[in-house]
């Protein structure tokens, strides 16, 4: 039962880690941008909403995290009284 906990937890980390990427580069795109035309502007409001939903997707990864661990600890617990 572990390494099903394990296989999907390691599936949410290679999502924030390309959550991570995408973030990345857009922070890159948007340095490289000349003063505050409209889409500067356009693309600093995406990337601050990107960067807030990333925020939420990490705290949320956590919380499935210690759920999974959670579940776990609860089902193997039950497997050895059987």
């Amino acid at each position: 039962m572990k390494d099903i906990g394990n296989y999907k937890l390691s599936k949410v980390r290679e999502a924030l880690g390309r959550l991570d990427g995408a973030v990345g580069r857009l922070e890159a795109a948007t340095q490289g941008l000349s003063g505050g035309g409209e889409s500067s502007q356009k693309l600093q409001a995406e990337l601050e909403t990107l960067t807030q939903d990333h925020a939420a997707l990490k705290r949320t990864a956590g919380d499935v995290a210690e759920r999974l661990d959670a579940a776990i600890e609860r089902l193997g617990a039950a497997v050895n009284k059987a």
